[in-house]
């Protein structure tokens, strides 16, 4: 094994975590290395410095200038969230105009007539009125050879 690769192990060859063969790679390259074994014993002293150590406390001066970015951080989300209010409520507006819109057109109503009456010549006789009186001129030649 390399240095690299060993001292890559060494945390959990510490705490009895590796397979017992690589376990057993790792010690003997710790006993033919000397600077992968200095790195060993300074690890093994990381929990006890730990334990030693105790973090500075802050002092009320740091606590209320940790307290006002926090509020001074929340009022700028809050005047962020305003600022996008009025576009998405005109999105949200847009969206279901164009929704309503799609689905008057695909729901419409076909339009219904009334029922025939009689016979068809009836029916041809009133279509041929209303072309004669105004109506389209493209049923009027249509009409005329009947």
């Amino acid at each position: 094994m390399r240095c690299n690769e060993v001292r890559q192990y060494l945390p959990d060859h510490l705490e009895d975590a590796l397979p017992a063969e690589q376990a057993q790679q790792v010690e003997q390259h710790l006993h033919e290395c000397v600077a992968c074994t200095q790195e060993r014993r300074m690890l093994e002293r990381v929990p006890t410095l730990l334990q030693q150590w105790s973090p500075p406390v802050p002092s009320e001066k740091m606590w209320t200038g940790i307290e006002r970015r926090i509020q001074t951080s929340q009022r700028v989300r809050r005047s962020r969230l305003v600022a996008w209010r009025p576009p998405l409520v005109a999105a949200t507006l847009t969206a279901t105009a164009i929704a309503l819109i799609a689905y008057f057109l695909w729901n419409r109503l076909e339009p219904t007539y009334p029922p025939l009456v009689g016979s068809y010549e009836n029916y041809w006789q009133a279509h041929y009125e209303w072309a004669r009186h105004g109506g389209t001129t493209e049923l009027y030649s249509y009409l005329e050879g009947r």
